[in-house]
């Protein structure tokens, strides 16, 4: 199973541990299963947290920059979305 790592660019102090970086586990269809059609912010950092094994008070505390690198990286998780427009092919 892959995992991606990513270096928190302002560290997270949660407890008395610092949290430099977080590991995300591969993603599956259940992960994403209570997330709407349309997701907002915080349904993608509640699958973070999931992917990530931290709690979501952990990923609350990111900054806004690091926040930016998360959702980046959930967006690769769930793969390309669905063709649009002209180029879209009609099956």
């Amino acid at each position: 199973m892959e995992t991606k790592e990513l270096k928190l660019k302002n560290p997270v102090q949660f407890g008395s541990d610092k949290i430099e970086a977080l590991t995300f586990r591969e993603a599956k269809a259940k992960d994403f299963r209570d997330m709407p059609i349309t997701p907002k912010v915080g349904d993608l950092l509640n699958v973070a947290a999931k992917l990530s094994g931290q709690p979501p008070s952990v990923i609350d505390l990111l900054s806004p920059g690091d926040m930016t690198e998360v959702l980046m990286l959930m967006g690769e998780f769930m793969g390309p979305g669905p063709a649009t427009g002209e180029n879209a092919s009609v099956s």
